[in-house]
Parts: C-alpha cells; structure tokens; sequence
C-alpha cells in the first residue's frame, strides 16, 4: 500500500479562503498563524472563569480608528468564545441585548458588525477551517476544542474572516489575553465598577511590543432617527389617483426568516420576508422576500402598495407591531389618508406568519 503523502508545508504569504471571499482580499497564512496562536493561548487561560461577557474590553481597531468592545462567553457553559462588537451600533445592540430590549432576532442581524473566534469540537468545523487548522498542525483529540474565526456583516450570516477582520481579531483577543492576565495576576483588580467605564488595552513600544490598560467611559450618541420609507412618485402616484373603496383593516410586519440566500462558497445573506395581512379575514397579499440589509419601511411600503393594487380597496386602518415600522411608513400613509397604529397583537399576522415559517423550514 503506497504511503499516504503529507501535504507540503505553507509559506508565509500563502492566502486563505481564498474561494469563499471572492472579491475580497483574504488573510495570507502568516496572519491566521499568528491568529490562531494567540487564541491557542487564550483558550488555556479560560477567560470565561476571570471575565463574564457583561465586562467588555475596548480596543481602538488601528485600521479604522474604531472602538470595539469585546465580550467573553463561557461562564454559562454552553459556548465558549470572544464576541467583538464593533463601532458605536455594535455597542448599542450590545447594551440592548444585556437589557433584554431586542424583540426580533431581524434587528440583530440586520445591524450587527462583528468578529469572533468560538472554540467548538471537531465535529462542528467546516471544511476550511478543517484544513486551515491541519495546515496549522492544531493538536488532534477528543475533547481538545477547535478556534473557528468568522465575520458578522449586517444583513449577513457569520463568515469567513478577510484580512482586516483577522487582523482586528488578533488585536481583541491579545487585549483580552492582557486583561485577563492582569485580573489573575492582580486578584484585587476590578475594571468594571464603574457604569458604562471599561478597561481599553493599547499597544505601547514597536520593537519589543507591550500593552497598556486605560480606563475609558463609553458614552453612545443619541439613535439614529428612522429614515422615512422612500418610494419612487411614479410608483405613487398612479395608486393616489385612483378612487378605490375605503374599507377594513390591513395588517403590515417584516418578519426574519433566519433562511441563508447564497450560493455554495459566498457569504449568506439572510431572507426576510414583508407582509400585509387582512385583519379580518386573514387573506395575504403579495408577500415579498427582501434580504436583511433592505430597510423594513421600504420593504413594507412596497407590499402595502401591492395589497391596495390587488384588492383595488384601500383599508380604513393599518396596523404595525412597532413604533419604528409606524416611523418609517407614516408618510406614505399620510399621502393615503390611512390611520396607522401600533398594535401589540397582530392576530392575523402571527397566524400567517407562523405558517409561511413552518413552509420554509420545512422547504429547507
């Protein structure tokens, strides 16, 4: 039997995932091997038994000059990881997750900008991280846990790290390595007791490179205001001339299906789906099937215009689960003379929903 060849060695500038960033510039091997090793002896530190995910670790990211604000996770026992979350929003849906603000999963993944390695068993590994892990002579065994490196884009499903992201994720997780290292060392030292004021790590010295802690008070700027649905006066105007019927109440969300939309070897985007509803009789009215990255105004906006085009009758009231859908719509329904409202129970609407979910999931 001829014996199994070993693969050659990689070199230093040798790129990686190279086919699922297509159009992106992936990390070279040196990168990741220096990744990997800082994670490697972050894992053997356990940082999720000195930290717990509430006490975030800032880093300024030196490509953008962003803040972003790690978490560990692993206290509970269930994942163990570093979640980084980056700039001004992340933080924001930070805070909104620990205060248990966020109704719908779709305002996560819609908005969310992030990096991450996650420690996981062999079995979860897909197969590039199996063979950048081989490549990097990771220690083989039952109950040795794997790094796996990925990027949240909003709108997009966790992927594969490019080379500026596996960048900022070796800064957090040397900073969370320093932290933690300074927490053990230092039994008496708490950085985090004080509201909204976290330790944020720098790097001091080039030749012989050491790392400085500073406390930093992490103040947000007000929300963003919600920007207004905006369809095109031709599409309008057509629907505003007609004399249609004034009846009934029409019920409008934007529902987060979690469905992945891709091919094979791209990154995912997430498939959402705009509804309108007939409160009364439950009928469903052109459903469109939007990514999470198209603002949910628009997306409704549309399927409103579509009902009212079908069923050739405008609905005396139209109801939405949240202020920030009234928000975003209430022009185009001024223009109607529609009433809107937020109603806290969409009966019609969850039917339907709960419905075209299980159809999808099922489908998939």
């Amino acid at each position: 039997m001829p014996k199994k060849r070993t693969p050659p060695a990689p070199v230093a500038d040798e790129l990686w995932f190279v086919k699922e960033l297509a159009g992106e510039t992936p990390p070279s091997f040196e990168a990741m091997k220096s990744l990997y090793g800082l994670s490697f002896d972050l894992c053997g530190l356990r940082p999720w038994e000195v930290i717990d995910e509430s006490e975030l670790i800032v880093v300024r990211d030196s490509r953008s000059g962003e803040l972003c604000y790690c978490s560990v996770m692993g206290a509970a026992g269930e994942v163990y990881s570093v979640h980084v979350y980056i700039g001004d929003e992340g933080l924001r849906i930070f805070r909104k997750i620990a205060a248990e603000e966020l109704s719908e999963p779709g305002e996560f993944f819609a908005s969310m900008r992030s990096v991450s390695v996650e420690f996981v068993p062999k079995a979860e590994l897909e197969r590039p991280d199996r063979e950048l892990l081989t490549a990097l002579a990771h220690p083989q065994g039952r109950g040795i846990p794997s790094p796996v490196f990925r990027a949240m884009r909003p709108g997009f499903h966790p992927w594969f790290v490019t080379a500026d992201e596996a960048g900022l994720l070796a800064e957090c997780v040397q900073a969370v390595i320093t932290v933690c290292a300074a927490v053990t060392r230092e039994k008496s030292a708490d950085f985090w007791n004080r509201a909204d004021t976290y330790p944020m790590v720098k790097r001091v010295g080039e030749a012989e490179p050491k790392y400085q802690i500073d406390m930093v008070r992490a103040i947000l700027p007000p929300e963003p205001r919600v920007v207004p649905a905006s369809l095109p006066r031709e599409t309008l105007q057509p629907l505003l001339d007609q004399d249609y019927p004034v009846r009934g109440t029409m019920e409008l969300d934007y529902i987060f299906s979690g469905a992945p939309v891709g091919e094979k070897n791209e990154r995912k985007s997430f498939a959402c789906i705009a509804l309108a509803v007939d409160a009364e009789t439950g009928i469903v009215y052109a459903p469109e099937m939007t990514g999470a990255n198209v603002a949910p105004g628009d997306a409704i906006a549309k399927v409103f215009l579509k009902a009212i085009q079908a069923n050739r009758t405008l609905p005396k009231e139209v109801r939405v689960r949240s202020q920030k859908l009234k928000d975003s719509v209430a022009p185009i329904m001024e223009s109607f003379g529609v009433k809107l409202r937020v109603a806290s129970q969409l009966p019609a609407m969850d039917e339907a929903r709960d419905g075209l979910l299980e159809f999808l999931s099922g489908g998939m």
